[in-house]
């Protein structure tokens, strides 16, 4: 399977419009909050770009997901979500209500956040824990970033460059 994990676009149509270009094809789309922004005709575009993909999106609600939710055709309401993808249970959240140690659910193999803007990728005790950074607002000297995941490689890329930036096998 191919996933694109995407976190913290807050309105970026542009950013997102391209990491869609250089990633063609994909099963899945998770998006882990902080989608749109209040500028309310860059909130459209991004959410008619978004919504084209709804069928391919498990998406979880971040701390600045409150305005222009009714624009997306999928829901961005759950705090969390599980979801098994290749005989591996991964488990997504924006992270500000739950972090690594701290989950209602510690039965998973893949722990996936955004909120910090800053990208992560560490294997521990065959557990992965994964954070895409941001894909328009980088921060901790970080660039923008998604991850894309294929058969259980998950490769960190730049948006600017769509350059892998880090690997991880699992």
């Amino acid at each position: 399977m191919k996933i694109l994990i995407v976190s913290d676009i807050h309105g970026g149509y542009e950013n997102m419009k391209k990491v869609l270009e250089d990633n063609p094809s994909f099963d899945y789309l998770f998006l882990l909050g902080d989608i749109l922004s209040s500028n309310s005709e860059k909130s459209k575009m991004l959410a008619e770009l978004l919504n084209s993909y709804n069928q391919k999106i498990v998406a979880v609600r971040g701390n600045c997901d409150y305005i222009n939710l009714d624009m997306l055709d999928f829901s961005v309401t759950q705090p969390y979500v599980t979801i098994p993808v290749d005989h591996k249970l991964y488990f997504l959240t924006h992270g500000h209500l739950y972090d690594r140690y701290n989950t209602p659910n510690s039965d998973y193999d893949v722990y996936i956040q955004g909120h910090t803007h800053i990208p992560k990728m560490e294997l521990d005790d065959g557990k992965l824990f994964l954070n895409p950074g941001s894909v328009s607002l980088p921060r901790g000297m970080s660039k923008k970033s998604y991850i894309f995941c294929n058969d259980l490689e998950f490769q960190l890329k730049s948006v600017e460059e769509n350059k892998v930036l880090k690997k991880i096998i699992m």
